[in-house]
């Protein structure tokens, strides 16, 4: 599965930047294609349609929710999504050492915007399998060093 990271420059904010981890729509699994957000990406080479980590990781009864009855399971899968974020971002961009990826990080320095694709396990419904141990889940589990590949996006 491939995973495109990324860093953008904030406009006018230097040096603030925003850093995303979004998974290529193509490693979605098909049934759920058409439930999740698509997002479309422009990486230095080409446009590619995305989603995010929490719409891919998402356990099959996220899609047949009641709003109801869904709030611990949405802060659940939100957490879990952000620090899967966060353990992929710093084997391309070393300087995101945070815990959870914050919305924007201000560097000392200003490397500019890029994007890599990651590869990674697959996250298709992940959820059940990820969060009892989202406190102890390392990059090394996301994408083991046999796999990880990194290229320009």
């Amino acid at each position: 599965m491939d995973v495109i990271v990324s860093r953008t420059r904030l406009a006018e904010c230097a040096p603030l930047y925003s850093y995303r981890a979004l998974v290529s729509l193509e490693d979605v699994d098909p049934d759920r294609r058409h439930r999740v957000a698509v997002l479309h990406v422009q990486t230095a080479t080409i446009r590619a349609a995305c989603t995010r980590i929490a719409d891919t990781i998402a356990p099959h009864r996220w899609f047949e929710r009641d709003m109801a009855v869904s709030f611990d399971l949405a802060a659940q899968l939100g957490l879990a999504a952000r620090r899967i974020e966060a353990l992929l971002l710093p084997s391309v961009f070393p300087e995101m050492t945070t815990w959870l990826a914050p919305i924007a990080l201000r560097l000392e320095h200003d490397p500019g915007s890029a994007s890599h694709r990651v590869a990674t396990i697959d996250l298709n419904a992940a959820f059940d399998a990820v969060v009892p141990r989202i406190d102890t889940l390392t990059a090394a589990e996301l994408a083991p060093p046999r796999s990880t590949d990194r290229r320009a996006a």
